[in-house]
């Protein structure tokens, strides 16, 4: 279900930019140099712009922890798109906008005023305001992607889209494991304070851990 959700607000995702006067516009590219994997990304001649589409707010929570978000990273502009209420104004990192995607559409919560999209250090209207500093050589090696994607014969194609399949598919587990993982240490510690009949307050939660690794090891 979830992956249904973000599937179509991907594809919410590149109608918005390309309304919005992206004429290059990609979706979940897998690309070398980065290891940032762009939900939604366009581009005109003077800027660009990153979506990342969020199916819940765990999702956008986890999101804040990766590395391209505290520096560097795709997009002289860039926004979040989720269902509304999934992500509220305040929840924003600084300098980001807020879409929502409503029944086939997306309505601007949070967004620069008018469609200047001018390029980066421009003081036009509050537009300023809203520019990163994008990471500009894994920029171009999305350039790069999208255009070697656009030469591929229909076999080479169909590999680059196994091997994008097969790599969602390995973050997808990866974000699965580490929830049961978490599942696992919190089944372990209830075990432990259920079998001693403690309460959480009546132990320190550095000596429920240490407690517990002694008893599994």
């Amino acid at each position: 279900m979830a992956g249904d959700v973000h599937k179509l607000l991907v594809t919410l995702g590149e109608r918005w930019l390309k309304r919005e006067g992206f004429a290059v516009v990609a979706s979940e590219l897998v690309t070398g140099g980065t290891r940032e994997q762009a939900d939604v990304i366009g581009f005109r001649s003077n800027c660009s712009a990153l979506i990342e589409a969020k199916a819940s707010r765990s999702d956008f929570l986890a999101d804040a922890r990766k590395p391209h978000r505290v520096a560097g990273g795709l997009g002289v502009y860039r926004f979040y798109l989720c269902p509304p209420g999934v992500i509220e104004v305040s929840d924003l990192p600084d300098r980001w906008g807020l879409l929502y995607a409503e029944g086939r559409g997306v309505r601007d919560v949070l967004r620069p005023t008018g469609n200047g999209w001018p390029s980066p250090g421009s003081t036009f209207s509050d537009w300023h305001a809203f520019q990163h500093e994008a990471d500009l050589d894994a920029e171009r090696g999305v350039l790069f992607s999208i255009a070697r994607r656009r030469s591929l014969s229909r076999s080479d194609e169909q590999y680059e889209k196994r091997l994008q399949d097969a790599v969602r598919r390995a973050d997808r587990l990866a974000r699965e494991n580490a929830e049961l993982a978490e599942k696992v240490r919190k089944l372990e510690r209830d075990l432990y304070i259920a079998e001693r009949g403690l309460t959480v307050d009546s132990q320190s939660p550095v000596m429920l851990k240490a407690a517990i690794r002694r008893k599994i090891a």
